[in-house]
């Protein structure tokens, strides 16, 4: 190999180890707080709601009516806050997305969205770093409340592929007219995919539709494949 070739793929190799580094850190950092939500808040609330369950037990809350109802209500509204923290903890780092990958991880949000989803995957995805999933995933999520939020009830269809890059685009049937403007939510999905060298398009006419296409970057080796043969 020429020299100039060798130098090339020696700073290619430097810049896909410095852009893998900051994926795995980014997927650590998740993992603990997902951690220390799970063995933390979680468990104290779990504690503090089976404590009420006792104290709903006691003769003098029987005698007491105002004060039963006052105990039902906080149940209920402690309850309601588990249920949410669990759900948070869900979200961080979905665990179909690890043991399924992220066609199957993606087809659970369909399953729940607001507006009609298809999830299409022409070729079986290779095996992505967890940090490149979750950028994945969660672009996929933000773009599927988006259409909600601005277009409800609109078809929305997403197409996942690979090779160099992981390419996701999430394309709905509304009328069109999306802009990327500075502060607001396009704009920070840009931000967030440059964060791992990704990049984002927008296409969205007068009249629909809208497409977004997200790419990022596999974090390949030399010699490694992109393809899942």
């Amino acid at each position: 190999m020429p020299a100039g070739e060798e130098d090339a793929a020696r700073t290619i190799e430097r810049l896909t180890n410095s852009r893998r580094v900051i994926v795995e850190a980014y997927e650590i950092e998740r993992r603990r707080i997902e951690r220390d939500l799970h063995d933390g808040a979680q468990q104290y609330l779990v504690a503090a709601s089976m404590k009420l369950g006792e104290a709903q037990l006691s003769p003098a809350v029987r005698s007491d009516p105002e004060l039963a109802v006052l105990l039902t209500e906080a149940g209920k509204a402690l309850s309601d806050g588990l249920s949410a923290l669990r759900r948070t903890v869900r979200g961080i780092h979905p665990q179909v997305l690890g043991e399924r990958g992220l066609e199957a991880a993606l087809g659970d949000v369909a399953t729940t969205a607001a507006n009609p989803v298809r999830i299409v995957c022409p070729n079986p995805l290779p095996k992505l770093p967890e940090g490149v999933l979750a950028v994945g995933y969660f672009f996929v999520c933000e773009a599927i409340t988006n259409a909600a939020k601005h277009v409800p009830g609109i078809p929305v269809t997403v197409l996942l592929s690979a090779d160099q890059d992981l390419r996701i685009s999430v394309l709905d049937e509304g009328p069109g007219g999306a802009r990327i403007i500075p502060g607001h939510g396009l704009a920070g999905m840009v931000e967030r995919l440059a964060t791992f060298g990704g990049r984002l398009s927008l296409t969205s006419p007068p009249g629909g539709p809208t497409q977004l296409i997200a790419t990022i970057p596999v974090l390949l080796h030399r010699g490694e494949s992109g393809v899942n043969l």
